[in-house]
């Protein structure tokens, strides 16, 4: 599974809007200068954000973006269907679309992906931003940074036999 930038960069976006306590707006020069983030593409997030319910606007000087409830609120399932659509893109994944689905019967991975679907669905729906913000957090590393870190992960994962054969 992969999360798309769209989706990340989005959360980051809402991330930064919830550790806001001092402003009561950012702009998104802001926010694409404390997340790194291109101001461009923010545009484009953000008003899926608006849409969704999940953020405010406010037009002027001192204007800018604010969440539209508190952090605890709003879930990371909202966030993530707010910015890419379903959780799981299979026509039958969840319990309420098995009707989509064009087989007479459940297919033979209709209930590993319906576990893989709620399992992700309750995964994110008890995450809410909130707690997403009071973590440790910052601007992503540079590219050789997370080459490097990259890289001693996996010399730390490999089995004896892989290592052996790599130092022989």
């Amino acid at each position: 599974m992969k999360i798309s930038t769209r989706t990340e960069y989005g959360i980051r976006v809402l991330v930064t809007l919830a550790r806001t306590d001092e402003d009561p707006c950012l702009s998104l020069a802001e926010i694409a200068r404390r997340e790194k983030l291109p101001h461009a593409y923010l545009e484009q997030l953000v008003g899926a954000l608006r849409r969704a319910g999940l953020v405010t606007s406010t037009r002027g000087v001192t204007g800018g973006y604010r969440l539209a409830r508190p952090a605890a609120d709003i879930a990371m399932t909202d966030a993530v269907r707010a910015l890419d659509g379903p959780l799981l893109e299979m026509p039958c994944a969840g319990a309420e679309d098995l009707e989509h689905c064009d087989r007479p019967q459940p297919c033979s991975v209709h209930e590993i992906f319906q576990r893989v679907y709620e399992s992700l669905s309750a995964s994110l729906g008890s995450t809410t931003l909130a707690e997403v913000a009071a973590t440790p957090g910052g601007p992503p590393y540079p590219v050789e940074v997370r080459r490097r870190r990259a890289a001693a992960h996996a010399s730390t994962t490999q089995t004896p036999p892989q290592q052996q054969a790599r130092n022989a």
